[in-house]
């Protein structure tokens, strides 16, 4: 137990991550079920509410695509069908906001466009939705 609440301190974990840890430290399978199923019961793990945190924290100024939330959760361990639904919350809108506030953190709007877009494709956003946001954030007056 004591190994799981000091991997649990610093940041919330998937379930998967607290196993994988558990077992790297040497635990059997029956004491990490029992540890795992007492966190859980007592929400310490949640992998909904981790997924829904790690969804906010890539906003903003650290604003990521759906591509790279995908791979950064299922990198961690978030159960398929939670970063299914946690992602299709996320609207057009909210999207292109994040766009203009990753390009508004690191660009000026008399910089380079094509510097830009390679930006917000390396920060996972789809090549199809970025043209709008570029377009607004780099216009021309």
């Amino acid at each position: 137990m004591e190994d799981a609440l000091t991997f649990l301190k610093s940041r919330d974990r998937f379930e998967r991550e607290v196993r994988e840890r558990l077992d790297s430290r040497g635990h059997g399978s029956e004491v990490i079920d029992l540890v795992v199923s007492h966190l859980i019961r007592r929400k310490l793990i949640e992998d909904r509410r981790t997924t829904q945190n790690l969804v906010a924290r890539m906003s903003g100024k650290r604003a990521a695509g759906v591509e790279k939330l995908r791979a950064e959760l299922n990198r961690r361990g978030a159960p398929e069908e939670i970063i299914e639904e946690c992602l299709a919350e996320l609207s057009p809108v909210q999207q292109r906001k994040a766009m203009l506030d990753a390009l508004s953190a690191k660009f000026k709007p008399a910089d380079d466009r094509v510097r830009g877009a390679r930006f917000l494709l390396s920060r996972g956003f789809v090549d199809d939705e970025i043209e709008g946001p570029l377009d607004e954030f780099f216009r021309q007056d």
